[in-house]
């Protein structure tokens, strides 16, 4: 994890096949962050360099009740092709200050 203060800061849930782990999404200057609530989740922790990120935008709901139900959520896409998943509130702003962060 990076020292910087997050610039932004969400609530969120971090979609893991079947379930959704409450936390907390922060952007830094240099990182996107996914700190879950629990220390016993510890394992769904996320951090990853915003060069290491092609684009943010939404993917829709699995509809599975435990993972979120059918809100639309923040899809993360790496430069590998790989994408995370993070249901969060206030949508329309974590996309758009992390797609201005990309294009510094």
């Amino acid at each position: 994890m990076t020292d910087e203060k997050p610039q932004a800061s969400w609530r969120a849930a971090r979609s893991m096949g079947r379930l959704a782990v409450p936390g907390r999404l922060e952007l830094t200057k240099t990182h996107v962050v996914f700190e879950p609530k629990s220390e016993r989740t510890a394992g769904a922790r996320f951090s990853v360099a915003l060069t290491f990120v092609a684009g943010a935008g939404r993917a829709p709901g699995t509809g599975k009740f435990f993972s979120g139900g059918k809100r639309e959520r923040l899809s993360l896409t790496l430069g590998d092709g790989s994408e995370w998943l993070f249901v969060i509130a206030d949508l329309d702003d974590a996309i758009e200050k992390i797609t201005a962060r990309l294009k510094r």
